[in-house]
């Protein structure tokens, strides 16, 4: 059942989707450094999704249309002024220098947690896909979540880290002209914009009982 699940865990992380494409992308034009800070923020994210559903919260937030559609609205609304405000940023070349100032590795761990906690399809995919790999009769159920989550982290950590040194090669070659770095950050824009709508129309079909 735990190798099922890390297979499971494995190939989801290898499925194109926005998170990953938005990785690729950031780390395309920023560098492995806010490549693996945007990850380190999107795996404490998924701890504290874990943590969420082991003790119950993510139920109490599914179950509550209000709160739900309140979480839409302020990941939308984020992730949406995080496109805006990319899209009317200046080039910046040389961001390795930038990178050195602290408010720079905070800025992009902080948009990983954010972006992982104010989507409700993570919370619904933790409520969905977890429980359906319960292993044991003995363990309590809160325990075998947390165990479940540990291994889905680990899982993101290597495949997302994978990414994130190819991703990197291309680095420089996109780094070096203005032209290509605009290119890069119009991908990043508009993997930002896809996620902002898909979190706009996602509804909430599951059946908690």
């Amino acid at each position: 059942m735990l190798f099922s699940f890390l297979v499971s865990c494995i190939l989801l992380a290898i499925t194109p989707g926005p998170d990953n494409m938005f990785l690729i992308s950031l780390t395309m034009r920023s560098g492995k450094n806010a490549g693996f800070l945007f990850l380190s923020g999107l795996v404490v994210g998924c701890l504290i999704h874990t943590l969420l559903l082991s003790f119950g919260f993510s139920i109490f937030i599914l179950e509550s249309k209000f709160v739900f559609n309140l979480l839409k609205l302020f990941g939308f609304s984020y992730i949406m002024f995080l496109a805006i405000q990319l899209c009317f940023s200046k080039e910046q070349n040389n961001f390795k220098g930038a990178l050195e100032l602290k408010s720079s590795y905070f800025n992009f761990f902080k948009k990983g947690v954010l972006m992982n906690l104010l989507n409700p399809k993570v919370f619904l995919f933790f409520v969905a896909f977890f429980p359906n790999f319960i292993f044991s009769q003995t363990i309590s159920i809160e325990i075998q979540l947390i165990y479940l989550g540990l291994i889905f982290v680990c899982s993101t950590i290597l495949v997302f880290g994978i990414l994130v040194i190819f991703s990197n090669s291309f680095y420089s070659k996109f780094n070096k002209t203005s032209n290509s770095n605009k290119i890069v950050k119009h991908i990043n824009v508009i993997v930002l914009l896809i996620i902002s709508i898909l979190i706009l129309f996602t509804e909430n079909n599951l059946t908690l009982e």
